[in-house]
């Protein structure tokens, strides 16, 4: 099991199948592999998390090793819906250093595809914003693709946004999207 702490407490009656969320402190040994097959599984769903279906999965699975190494050096906070390495969610803070140590990056925010529609995303989101409030944030931020319902998911839950990047990611040789640009104050 990993240890756990933060500001939410696992379990709750409105989700009883997946614990959570809490904050990873030590990552269980297998848990760049059970972030692996998470990315995969919402990718493969179609979710909007860095790449598209039939990406390879090498690809997906090395970007999970990285990104585990990043919390394990402390760059990087981790919130988890699961036990241990059997992850149902995650949604990452990836923390600003100098001059940027005012703020977070929100990353990466992911539901099992069978667990989607439960509001378990809404929940994630909320202990990210707790997340940052008990490091002492002041903002957060996050990129999301257009084209998705991502925009107004976040925006129905109080992020604004401030920017758009024109064709910021390339799906296809065919299919670029904006990225849209959000933020939420926490102070």
């Amino acid at each position: 099991m990993s240890s756990a702490q933060g500001s939410s407490a696992r379990g709750s009656s409105a989700h009883p199948a997946a614990p959570g969320p809490y904050r990873v402190v030590d990552p269980h040994p297998d848990i760049a592999e059970a972030l692996g097959s998470l990315w995969v599984a919402v990718t493969e769903a179609g979710g909007a998390v860095d790449f598209v279906p039939g990406d390879p999965e090498d690809d997906i699975r090395a970007l999970a090793d990285s990104t585990i190494a990043e919390v394990r050096a402390g760059r990087a906070v981790m919130l988890a819906l699961g036990d241990g390495a059997d992850l149902a969610g995650t949604v990452f803070l990836v923390l600003g250093s100098g001059i940027a140590a005012h703020r977070a990056d929100v990353g990466r925010l992911m539901v099992r595809p069978d667990l989607q529609g439960r509001g378990w995303g809404t929940v994630l989101l909320d202990a990210a914003v707790a997340q940052g409030t008990a490091l002492g944030l002041e903002q957060l931020t996050l990129g999301c693709r257009g084209g998705t319902p991502l925009p107004a998911f976040y925006a129905a839950r109080g992020w604004e946004q401030y920017g758009v990047l024109s064709q910021g990611v390339r799906l296809s040789a065919d299919d670029a999207r904006d990225v849209h640009l959000l933020r939420r104050r926490l102070t």
